[in-house]
């Protein structure tokens, strides 16, 4: 089957890389078209099968790159698309972004499937238009042109809102790499880490509530730490959570890591606090728990409340204070530690990539025969 994969800002992410390698692998003649003429880098780590193509790709022509600097400032891109559409012949084009439906589908109509990858909890991933009456119109024609939504768990399924076109829910999470046995995390060593992965945002991933719930109990393990691995997206949030810090008195037990790979991470630390709000299928997360690591996060956060099963693969919270407490819990008992981490494994064989190719080649079937 040939398939365009259609991702316009970003291109250089593991989640692209690992979705294209993994339909090429599956024999698909995999094309990811991108339209980028300021970001020029070639995307990284995929296939040599996978075919790439920048529509606003720079040349060596000086006058040539004048006239695509200029067609990307004030062409729609759906007509570059529409050239690349021509040329490919795709049987199914998947999108990444609900933008890239507009890039795809304004002022054109398919008779192709197209699909729309959903990659947070739908009401925030589509929230934003909302807030922008004429986008909002606009691209909800376009959304009216797709064949299927791609949404990552089960109890996603009719969260997307009724104002917005109806079409076939698919249930398909990510791709999580499955870590073999001597490669997870040893918990019979105790290292007296906790770890939290996201970037430093108040509003999605919460570090005051992890500081504030760390406060409770730091007393009572003066040994231990916590790392919060990530970004600094908001310097001024970041600021308040220093201050945070220091009015508990935490400096020496609160450290902010920076960017880190994640898989550098899991090896050194005993299991994870994870305070989100929300999630789509955090692979931060999903990657430790493939790594044999328990987590604790909160009962009322979508997504979180369902990779992590409470009392089995980790803790469920209920407040702050409660949060404190299963901290406190996994801190004292490594024996727990241990058994929840044999049960986080288990968590994510679901998402090991031929489970996750099956699912993506079923629903393309069923699209295009349609």
């Amino acid at each position: 089957m040939k398939l365009m994969v259609v991702k316009d800002r970003n291109v250089n992410s593991r989640f692209v890389w690992d979705f294209c390698n993994m339909l090429a692998k599956r024999k698909h003649d995999v094309h990811f078209v991108f339209d980028s003429y300021k970001k020029q880098d070639k995307p990284e780590n995929l296939l040599p099968q996978v075919k790439t193509l920048n529509l606003s790709a720079k040349s060596k022509s000086m006058f040539g790159n004048a006239w695509t600097a200029l067609k990307s400032i004030f062409q729609t891109p759906s007509f570059r698309y529409a050239k690349a559409i021509r040329e490919i012949k795709p049987d199914a084009i998947i999108c990444y972004f609900i933008k890239d439906v507009y890039n795809v589908c304004f002022l054109h109509r398919y008779n192709i499937p197209i699909i729309l990858m959903v990659h947070n909890h739908p009401p925030v991933f589509f929230a934003p238009l909302r807030k922008k009456p004429i986008r909002y119109r606009v691209m909800k024609k376009q959304l009216q042109k797709i064949a299927a939504y791609d949404l990552l768990l089960e109890s996603f399924k009719g969260t997307i809102g009724d104002d917005y076109p109806k079409h076939e829910e698919a249930i398909i999470g990510n791709i999580i790499k499955q870590i073999a046995p001597e490669n997870r995390a040893d918990l019979n060593i105790e290292k007296k880490r906790i770890a939290y992965i996201g970037r430093v945002d108040e509003t999605q991933k919460r570090q005051h509530l992890l500081i504030e719930a760390f406060g409770k109990i730091a007393k009572d393990f003066p040994d231990w730490k916590v790392e919060i691995y990530g970004g600094i997206k908001h310097p001024e949030y970041h600021k308040r959570l220093t201050n945070q810090i220091k009015q508990l008195g935490l400096e020496e037990q609160v450290v902010f890591m920076g960017y880190v790979d994640a898989p550098l991470i899991y090896g050194n630390v005993d299991f994870m606090a994870w305070p989100a709000a929300y999630e789509g299928l955090s692979i931060a997360l999903a990657d430790g728990q493939a790594h044999g690591l328990p987590a604790v996060g909160f009962a009322d956060a979508p997504s979180v409340n369902e990779v992590i099963v409470d009392g089995v693969n980790g803790f469920l919270a209920k407040d702050v204070d409660d949060f404190a407490a299963k901290m406190a819990t996994l801190m004292k008992d490594k024996s727990l530690r241990i058994k929840m981490g044999q049960e986080a494994v288990k968590t994510v064989e679901q998402y090991a990539e031929e489970n996750i190719a099956d699912q993506w080649e079923a629903l393309l079937h069923r699209l295009t025969a349609k």
